[in-house]
């Protein structure tokens, strides 16, 4: 087990962290605001609709909303949106081009416009999320996995993906696997990582962080062909066996 702090920040290195803690600060009372002022929104009822065509991956433009995907035993794709807005509502696509489903939506000039996706998919979907503001979960994906939010926690559980790639510019990242990644990244500029394998087999891990510490208690070789990268600005950085 090793535990130590990360590089020395320099003074431009904290110069940026507080250039970004204040950033959030101020995203976050924005949000605050416009919780209040989004009482007199509109919030209907979920849609829910089955892609029956067969997909093989999963793309979600969120935008402004959170999004939860999970594995499932089904062979089709089961999606329910949550649109919330303050004028006009947001219009929703999906397109199954070949075996590629895309889900996203637009929205007009107004104060707030979202759609928040729950969505199953059949085990062994590659799924690709982006988010601009809002949550990341994941459950039981096998299949590989691109997840990037501006603001906003990212969890994933019960992987058993080979190949991950997770990325929150503000929040932190919670990442559980049921079976050890061949090649795992996780990257925030601003929060927490805290990622937890199997501990039946060695990892390479490769851990940075400017302002926090990094833990890794897993078994450790430099040639193992699994692979863990953590990288965080600011905030600890934890790989440990579970």
């Amino acid at each position: 087990m090793s535990r130590y702090r990360g590089a020395s920040a320099s003074p431009r290195t904290v110069g940026a962290a507080f250039a970004v803690s204040a950033s959030l600060a101020v995203a976050l009372a924005g949000c605050g605001a416009l919780g209040k002022l989004g009482t007199t929104g509109h919030y209907p009822a979920a849609t829910a609709y089955t892609v029956g065509g067969r997909v093989t991956t999963v793309i979600i433009d969120a935008g402004s909303g959170s999004v939860d995907v999970t594995a499932a035993n089904r062979s089709t794709v089961a999606v329910s949106q949550q649109a919330s807005y303050s004028t006009k509502p947001p219009v929703p696509r999906h397109t199954l081009s070949g075996t590629t489903l895309t889900l996203s939506y637009t929205c007009g000039v107004e104060l707030t416009c979202g759609i928040s996706y729950t969505v199953q998919v059949p085990e062994g979907v590659a799924v690709r999320v982006s988010a601009g503001a809002g949550a990341i979960t994941l459950t039981g994906l096998s299949g590989s996995i691109s997840a990037q939010t501006s603001a906003g926690l990212i969890t994933a559980v019960d992987l058993r993906a080979a190949s991950a790639s997770l990325k929150s510019d503000a929040g932190g990242i919670i990442a559980t696997y049921s079976a050890p990644p061949r090649s795992l990244a996780a990257t925030t500029n601003l929060g927490a990582i805290t990622v937890t394998v199997p501990g039946s087999v060695a990892y390479k891990v490769s851990t940075r962080t400017f302002v926090g510490t990094a833990t890794v208690s897993v078994r450790r070789s430099a040639s193992s062909p699994y692979a863990i990268t953590t990288s965080s600005d600011v905030g600890s950085v934890s790989v440990s066996p579970g």
